[in-house]
C-alpha cells in the first residue's frame, strides 16, 4: 500500500481518537462514558501490541507457552470483587494517583520508597514504550513495503510519537489533581480495545476459514510439520514450573502494572462496575486467544523453509493473498494495541515521576 495513503488513514485514525477524547470530557458523567462496559473494555489496555503481534510468534515457535500470560489473570478476575475493591476504597479515601503512591502509603507515606518504586516502574516500562512504538514503525514499513530509516525525522513514528504525546499532555493533565477521572482517556482506550478485538477476530475468521478450511484441517496440516508435537505439550517439570511462575507473574501485573492500576483504581468511577469486569474482562481474553493458535500455525504452514518475522504472520497473510482492506484492517489494530498502551503508560509514569521524584 502507498505510504502516503496509510498516513492518510492514520491521521483520520487519530483525529477520531482526539474527537471521542474530546465528546466523553464533554459529556461527564453520560450513561455512555460512565458504563461497566467502558471500564471493562479500558482494562483491555494489558492487550498490547505483544498481544496483537507477539504471542502470534511466540505460538509459532514455541507453541502452548504463551498461554500462562492470559491465564493468570483469567484465574485471578473472580477475585476482584474483594481485593480490587478494597484497593480502590483505599486509593479513593487516600486520593492515590498511581501505584507508587499505593505502596509508599502502606508504609507510611514513605517519600523514599515512593521514589524508589517509581524509578523501578520507570526502568521496566520505557523499553516497553518503545517496544510498542517500535511495533508500529516495523508493520507500518511491512504494509507499505517500504524501508525502515534510521534517521528519526524521516521516521512516520516520530510524528506518531508527537501527535500521541500531545493527546496524552493534553486530556491527560486537565486537572490539577492527578486523582481525577479522565473520562476522555477512558473511553478512547475502550474504543480501541473494541476495534483491536474486532480487527484480530476478523483475520483470524479470513485465516481460519478461507485461506484454511477451519480449525482441523490447520491442526493437520501443522502437524506434519517438524517438532509439532514437542512445540504444543507443557513437556517435563522444568516447563510446568515455568508454566506456574508465568500464571503468577501475570496475576500480579494485572494489578500492579502502572497502566492496570491507572485504570482498574484510578480511573474507576464505581465499584458496583467491577461486577461486570469479573466475567466480561476473562471474556475479552478468551476471545483473543481463539485465534492466536490457528494464525501462527496457518503461517508456519504457509512459510514452512521461508525465512520471515513470525511475529508479523498476521499481516503477512492477507497480504500474500493482495488482501489490501485486510492487511490495513490488521494494521489498525495492532495500531491502537500500541497507542493504548503508550499514552496510559506514559501518563501514569508522568504522575509517578512529578509526584515522588521531581516534586
Amino acid at each position: 500500500m502507498n505510504s502516503i495513503a496509510l498516513l492518510v488513514i492514520l491521521s483520520g485514525y487519530l483525529a477520531v481518537l482526539f474527537y471521542i477524547a474530546h465528546w466523553a470530557e464533554k459529556k461527564g458523567n453520560s450513561k455512555w462514558t460512565n458504563n461497566p462496559y467502558i471500564y471493562t473494555l479500558s482494562l483491555a489496555v494489558y492487550c498490547t501490541a505483544w498481544t496483537y503481534y507477539g504471542s502470534i510468534g511466540l505460538a509459532a515457535d514455541s507453541g502452548l507457552s504463551y498461554l500462562p500470560i492470559y491465564l493468570g489473570p483469567i484465574i485471578i478476575a473472580p477475585s476482584w470483587i474483594l481485593i480490587l475493591k478494597k484497593i480502590i476504597r483505599i486509593s479513593r479515601i487516600n486520593k492515590i494517583a498511581s501505584i507508587a503512591d499505593f505502596i509508599s502509603l502502606r508504609y507510611g507515606n514513605s517519600r523514599f520508597l515512593g521514589a524508589i518504586v517509581t524509578v523501578v516502574c520507570l526502568t521496566g516500562i520505557l523499553p516497553y514504550i518503545a517496544l510498542q512504538l517500535k511495533a508500529i514503525s516495523e508493520t507500518f514499513h511491512i504494509v507499505t513495503k517500504t524501508k525502515i530509516n534510521s534517521y528519526i525525522f524521516d521516521d512516520t513514528t516520530t510524528y506518531v510519537a508527537v501527535a500521541l504525546a500531545l493527546f496524552s499532555s493534553y486530556y491527560g493533565t486537565r486537572y490539577a489533581d492527578a486523582s481525577e477521572k479522565r473520562k476522555g482517556i477512558v473511553t478512547a482506550v475502550a474504543m480501541e480495545s473494541i476495534l483491536k478485538l474486532i480487527f484480530f477476530v476478523i483475520i483470524g475468521v479470513y485465516i481460519t476459514f478461507f485461506v484454511f478450511e477451519g480449525f482441523d484441517d490447520i491442526y493437520q496440516k501443522a502437524s506434519l510439520l517438524e517438532h509439532f508435537k514437542e512445540k504444543n505439550t507443557i513437556g517435563g517439570l522444568p516447563q510446568a514450573i515455568n508454566w506456574f511462575l508465568l500464571c503468577i507473574l501475570s496475576m500480579f501485573a494485572i494489578f500492579l502494572l502502572p497502566r492496570q492500576f491507572q485504570v482498574s483504581v484510578v480511573e474507576n468511577n464505581r465499584e458496583s462496575h467491577i461486577k461486570t469486569a469479573v466475567w466480561l474482562f476473562p471474556l475479552y481474553l478468551l476471545l483473543f486467544n481463539i485465534f492466536v493458535y490457528p494464525i501462527a500455525w496457518g503461517g508456519n504452514i504457509i512459510f514452512d523453509g521461508k525465512s520471515v518475522n513470525s511475529d508479523t504472520y498476521s499481516l503477512l497473510i492477507p497480504q500474500l493473498f493482495d488482501q489490501k482492506t485486510l492487511t490495513v484492517m490488521v494494521f489498525l489494530g495492532g495500531f491502537s494495541a500500541a497507542i493504548s498502551m503508550i499514552v496510559v503508560s506514559s501518563i501514569g509514569l508522568a504522575t509517578m515521576v512529578t509526584n515522588n521524584i521531581l516534586i
